[in-house]
């Protein structure tokens, strides 16, 4: 059954799709190729050499995100406390930073990184950092249950997820002394709230929010979030993600916060693809090259 859905997704599209998937201290590499789901490349944080110890022992022990940004590169964040820029193609870790309860991050103009920490004492935050220098954070602002970062170079805006709301801020002053983030604009979550993710749909349909019970398109130029079917109503969707070609890829808890598997949704069609041994929380789509 899987692998005649996947026969039929992939059918359709000129390459083979493929994801990054995370958990545990792993990020690996999905490709749903026409044969079935294999695993084409796998990063261990235990066994990177080029992490501080701290890194492999504890702090990435829990990957909650793994997002590709440009240049075979990947932005990892971990609820154990840790973030990692990684060359995907070569290993090399190009920035690390310890921050408690990191659930996302996202790349800013200016070689800096906005990471979005969830409930703990010195959480509850969006910091920014200098690629140049993880020790500490430039800038700091509340974000009560820290859960989402995504920078859009169109409207020129950061936008945050935390327990109830969205939020929009403007980078000021961004190349000189003293820069800051200022808030445009905020959205109070629909349904019960409590944010879980938040991703900008490839297909340019606007952003997707995962709350606690349900998934929704979120437009922020209409001020609107619709609910994506068939995820909503739905419980703990940790995840969610749609890629230029409008395929939608998911994760939803099956056992307190993880699963054993992702979903995608093609032509109507569900596939599910297991992720063994791994405590899956995230997936997200490699844009394809075009």
């Amino acid at each position: 059954m899987i692998l005649s859905a996947i026969l039929a997704f992939t059918a359709s599209m000129s390459a083979s799709p493929a994801v990054l998937a995370c958990g545990d201290d792993q990020v690996r590499r999905y490709e749903l190729a026409a044969e079935g789901p294999r695993e084409t490349w796998r990063w261990d944080a235990s066994e990177a050499e080029n992490l501080p110890r701290a890194f492999r022992a504890g702090l990435l022990e829990k990957i909650d995100e793994c997002k590709p940004v440009a240049g075979g590169r990947v932005l990892i964040t971990s609820s154990t406390g840790g973030v990692v820029l990684l060359n995907s193609e070569t290993g090399d870790v190009l920035f690390h930073a310890d921050a408690p309860m990191a659930h996302s991050a996202a790349l800013l103009p200016g070689d800096r990184i906005a990471v979005a920490l969830s409930i703990h004492d010195r959480g509850d935050r969006l910091n920014v950092y200098d690629l140049a220098d993880g020790q500490r954070p430039i800038l700091s602002l509340p974000l009560p249950s820290g859960h989402g970062a995504v920078w859009d170079p169109v409207r020129e805006r950061l936008f945050a997820l935390s327990h109830d709301t969205i939020q929009a801020f403007a980078l000021v002053d961004w190349g000189g002394a003293a820069p800051r983030l200022e808030e445009t604009a905020n959205w109070t979550l629909p349904g019960a709230r409590d944010g879980h993710d938040l991703s900008k749909a490839a297909d340019g349909s606007g952003y997707l929010v995962t709350t606690h019970d349900g998934v929704w398109r979120f437009n922020p130029d209409a001020d609107t979030f619709m609910a994506l079917h068939p995820l909503n109503p739905a419980l703990q969707v940790k995840s969610v993600d749609i890629d230029a070609d409008g395929h939608v890829a998911w994760v939803k808890a099956e056992e307190r916060w993880w699963a054993f598997g992702f979903s995608v949704l093609h032509d109507r069609r569900v596939v599910r693809v297991p992720t063994d041994d791994m405590h899956l929380y995230k997936v997200r789509w490699i844009p394809a090259e075009r």
